[in-house]
């Protein structure tokens, strides 16, 4: 599992191999309200660290099972692909965990005005984890996370095997997730992980 990152303070864009086309954000989205936390905030914040297998495995089931991920479009109508940006030095695609947040990155960036409309798209979670080899070979190290926000990533060579570990059958997605002063009062090897997952 991959622990949260620092979030970047600039995002330059880039192009990486087109994926398939995704909505655009519907006309009329909010752009200047407030982002609310979110369940994926409120998972990240509790990771605790690398060792913290149990936070990580509830943060990325709760991101894998979103029903879209969100992103900057770049590229010719009709072919376009999610943007990338560099950070640390390494390709990473700039995901979203709804529409009113990649919106509101591109505001807070200069990307746009609030007059502007955007182009966005959004891909089913299995879409992109499809595409992984894809995104490796256009040198795209990973997908970062409502990056000016939580900013939790996950390189791309992990996206399937994070998929099966966190959305197999077998996973018990019905088990309440432990809060993280629940896990240090127990420490990380009192919680269950999920099928797939190294201790």
């Amino acid at each position: 599992m991959t622990e949260p990152s620092e979030r970047p303070d600039q995002a330059d864009g880039a192009t990486p191999e087109p994926a398939e086309q995704g909505s655009a954000v519907p006309p009329g989205t909010p752009t200047e309200a407030p982002i609310l936390e979110s369940e994926t905030d409120r998972l990240a914040a509790a990771v605790s660290g690398p060792e913290d297998q149990v936070g990580m495995a509830a943060l990325w089931r709760v991101t894998m099972q979103l029903e879209n991920w969100w992103f900057l479009a770049v590229g010719e109508e009709e072919q376009e692909s999610p943007a990338a940006a560099e950070i640390e030095g390494q390709q990473m695609l700039l995901a979203f965990t709804d529409a009113d947040r990649v919106r509101h990155f591109a505001l807070e960036q200069g990307m746009i005005t609030p007059e502007d409309d955007l182009r966005a798209i959004a891909l089913e979670p299995y879409e992109v984890v499809e595409a992984a080899d894809t995104y490796q070979r256009a040198n795209i190290s990973g997908l970062i996370f409502d990056a000016h926000i939580s900013g939790y990533y996950i390189p791309a060579e992990q996206l399937p095997i994070v998929w099966d570990a966190v959305m197999s059958p077998e996973t018990e997605t019905s088990q309440p997730i432990p809060s993280r002063e629940e896990r240090e009062e127990t420490g990380p090897n009192e919680w269950p992980l999920s099928s797939g997952e190294e201790r």
